[in-house]
């Protein structure tokens, strides 16, 4: 009888053991995902992960938490981070940093797609015992709610759940920063962004009807990382067409020039915005009446130019603006005045831009 029960406990318990050990091995990991906006849902970031999203699940009231996928956009970056609670309370962080949190999410997405290899270290939970649901003490929940400032309201849990107590203590553990802390740190370097983009709209002033008028241009943001740290400069090639009619019939009128337009401030943020621009066009005007066949066209302005953006690289824009030309253009045929250009002319466009880049 004593040989059994020898055969028990050293064969048939082992046995066991690898049993609940692989049983542990096979359940999905639980991942507590949160994004802003503009970064893909829970759901979308798990289709993700090499293999499927059965490797892992998001979590939900209770859950012992394995991972913590945080992607946070805002000022045209996106910061995004995955925290792995370890077997001895640490938290590993893998923080990747891009313009696109498309990007940022395919990459964190392979690094837990790693982390989730078989042999890879697990996280926190015991392989040798189901994972213990209730959180350690923590401080109050008012002390880890993110900055407002910081992180959109959308930046909230998938899950709809406030941040888990484990997930607060084991950052304070690690001293690991907020996801928003690096957006708020004084003197953070941002990158210059690059957009192209054109635009369409009419000239009035000009002549005495409205000129069709269109523009290509390329602009750079945050030109200047100094005091005017929302500075904006565009260069743009542009030109207007029509055929106003005038006491002598419709008289073909056109301009061609260059436009430059420094945008020195921005309100509003990254999605929806307004800026005041200071503009100057530099270029040639005529029309097929007038006896000289082209003049000088040169004239300082201002402008407003309001942004939406609907994709990650695709902004809607309107702009209205007036020019004050240095010199009058005075139209004629032969010794007859068709008509003088306005003081003050008025512009108006609806445009679209692609990038940053």
């Amino acid at each position: 009888m004593r040989w059994c029960r020898s055969l028990i406990i050293f064969g048939v318990l082992p046995l066991l053991s690898l049993a609940r050990r692989a049983s542990a091995e096979a359940r999905p990991s639980v991942v507590w995902y949160r994004a802003s906006a503009e970064c893909p849902l829970g759901g979308e970031f798990l289709e993700k992960l090499p293999g499927g999203a059965a490797r892992a699940r998001l979590a939900q009231a209770g859950d012992h938490i394995d991972f913590v996928v945080t992607l946070v956009a805002a000022q045209g970056e996106t910061i995004g981070r995955l925290e792995r609670q370890t077997q001895g309370g640490t938290v590993a962080i893998r923080e990747l940093r891009d313009v696109s949190c498309e990007r940022v999410a395919d990459g964190l997405a392979l690094s837990l797609g790693l982390a989730l290899e078989p042999g890879a270290p697990r996280a926190s939970a015991a392989a040798d015992g189901p994972p213990d649901p209730t959180p350690p003490p923590a401080e109050p929940a008012a002390s880890v709610e993110p900055s407002p400032a910081a992180v959109t309201p959308s930046a909230a849990p998938t899950n709809g759940e406030p941040e888990p107590a484990v997930v607060a203590a084991a950052r304070r553990a690690s001293g690991a920063p907020r996801p928003e802390a690096d957006n708020a740190r004084p003197g953070a370097p941002k990158p210059r962004r690059w957009s192209l983009g054109l635009d369409g709209g009419a000239i009035a002033g000009v002549a005495p009807g409205a000129l069709a008028r269109g523009a290509v241009f390329v602009q750079v943001d945050r030109a200047w990382s100094g005091l005017a740290s929302d500075l904006a400069l565009r260069l743009a090639v542009l030109g207007a067409l029509g055929s106003p009619t005038t006491e002598i019939g419709p008289v073909k009128r056109w301009l061609a020039a260059g436009r430059a337009e420094a945008c020195p401030w921005r309100w509003g943020g990254e999605k929806l915005n307004v800026r005041p621009c200071l503009d100057f066009e530099l270029g040639a005007t005529g029309a097929s009446a007038a006896e000289r066949a082209s003049s000088l066209w040169a004239a300082p302005g201002l402008g407003l130019r309001g942004s939406v953006r609907v994709l990650p690289e695709l902004s809607l824009e309107v702009e209205a603006g007036a020019l004050a030309p240095l010199s009058r253009t005075e139209i004629a045929a032969g010794s007859v005045v068709i008509y003088r250009s306005e003081i003050i002319s008025l512009t108006g466009s609806v445009g679209v831009s692609f990038g940053p880049f």
